[in-house]
């Protein structure tokens, strides 16, 4: 109800002011000859069932709201119509006492001549009607007055409300359709980024499939190959003494080694050895007699790989070593054309021989380690050996059974392959701690610091 007061009460004031406009302007006499208070009653009985009804909430939503703010409007008419009707019955009474004081002079001045009297009375009289006919023109005005401003001030209550009432509207109206547009802005960045993110996943999905396909292609390709190459090297093998060594389809990681850095070993030479499937050191290192026989024999050179000791410089290059020709060909102060593939004489095979360090000798149980032994030498390169200690995880004990088997130099951990890793960490009775301590890299790290 406090909430109705404080939005309704200007509406409340021109029901006020017109009630008592209506008050007005019903004289009392005519009240009384017409019987018009008769409807205070009935009004008033319609009222308490109304505020019966609004008390007790029998009516809900809208429809109590409309109920109440129709019994406080009435309400303040009531109290308008009531106040102005108790005015007027003052002012009416103040009027009947004033003709009764009247009528007691004149009947004071009895012993006057008759004919005065009776002029006096009618002046007073005339007076009387001329007053009242002058209050009533002056109420019937201020009454005019009134209800003219409560039209003008209930037509501009009404206005206001009803520009607030459409300016709401259009602000909602506003507001739904800024929300639309969000809506569908939104909604169409989500698609296009759902579409991109489809797009980027199809062509991923492409060159996976692609490059799947090539791979696939590459292999047959290779090895259709190697079955043309072995096929066509099949009388051939057949022919040659001692045992043809195994090879690889393809370099590992696909990045095969320089063999040109092998003394004897020239463009024509390491083409043979490729299409053999050798491309790494470690493969000429591993040669067993008989295929160092066979090879040679392939090569059209009985005995060219012993004497001119293949073997045992695969042997160190795989293990990071160099020779003075594998340096030069590394920095480039050697060139390896076609005279690179000619034999060596025997004093030149003889100074390279004495010129190779002496292997590590075997160690007990070395086939029982899964993988392959690295290649170690006798004694450290270049006659002072790398202190091992340096790299994290090895101590004392190791690095002694590491000098056991002849790695004394950090290039020679550097120069590891998966398969030395693996036999090395099952020689120590630790499997796996090489990779977890980083072993590889803190060797690369350490030459390039020294």
């Amino acid at each position: 109800m406090l909430y109705l007061v404080e939005t309704y009460w200007a509406w409340m004031v021109v029901a006020m002011m017109l009630g008592g406009g209506v008050g007005w302007s019903i004289s009392p006499a005519r009240r009384r000859q017409d019987s018009t208070d008769r409807w205070l009653w009935w009004a008033a009985v319609v009222f308490i069932a109304g505020l019966v009804v609004a008390i007790l909430h029998w009516l809900p939503g809208r429809a109590g709201f409309y109920l109440e703010t129709l019994l406080l409007l009435s309400f303040a008419y009531l109290v308008g119509y009531l106040l102005i009707r108790l005015a007027r019955a003052m002012l009416a009474h103040d009027q009947t006492v004033a003709r009764t004081a009247a009528d007691a002079a004149g009947l004071a001045v009895a012993s006057a001549p008759l004919e005065r009297v009776r002029s006096t009375a009618v002046e007073a009289t005339s007076d009387a009607e001329a007053a009242a006919k002058a209050r009533r023109a002056a109420d019937a005005k201020a009454a005019e007055e009134a209800k003219r401003a409560a039209d003008a001030k209930a037509a501009e209550e009404a206005k206001r409300a009803a520009d607030a009432k459409v300016a709401e509207e259009a602000k909602r109206a506003a507001d739904a359709k800024a929300a639309e547009e969000a809506k569908r802005a939104a909604d169409a960045k989500a698609a296009e980024a759902e579409k991109r993110a489809a797009d980027a996943k199809a062509a991923e999905e492409a060159k996976r499939a692609a490059d799947a396909k090539a791979a696939e292609e590459a292999k047959r390709a290779a090895d259709a190959k190697a079955a043309e190459e072995a096929k066509r090297a099949a009388p051939a093998a057949a022919a040659h003494p001692g045992t043809k060594p195994l090879g690889l389809a393809a370099a590992h990681d696909g990045q095969a080694d320089d063999l040109t850095r092998i003394k004897g070993i020239g463009p024509r030479n390491e083409q043979i050895c490729n299409d053999l499937g050798v491309f790494h050191f470690f493969q000429i290192a591993d040669w067993t007699p008989e295929e160092a026989i066979w090879v040679g024999h392939h090569i059209a050179f009985p005995g060219r790989i012993e004497r001119e000791h293949w073997i045992a410089q695969a042997r160190l290059l795989a293990a990071g070593g160099d020779t003075e020709h594998s340096a030069g060909v590394r920095a480039g102060t050697i060139t390896v054309d076609e005279k690179a593939d000619a034999p060596l004489d025997a004093a030149t095979a003889a100074a390279l021989g004495d010129g190779l360090p002496r292997q590590a000798p075997p160690v007990e149980g070395e086939s029982d380690h899964p993988g392959r032994r690295p290649y170690g030498f006798a004694a450290p390169l270049g006659g002072q050996p790398d202190d091992l200690k340096r790299i994290k995880g090895i101590g004392p004990k190791n690095e002694e059974r590491l000098h056991a088997l002849g790695i004394w130099r950090f290039a020679q951990i550097a120069a590891w392959t998966p398969d030395n890793v693996k036999w090395v960490g099952h020689y120590l009775a630790f499997p796996g701690r090489i990779d977890r301590e980083r072993w590889i890299v803190q060797a690369k790290g350490l030459m390039r610091s020294d």
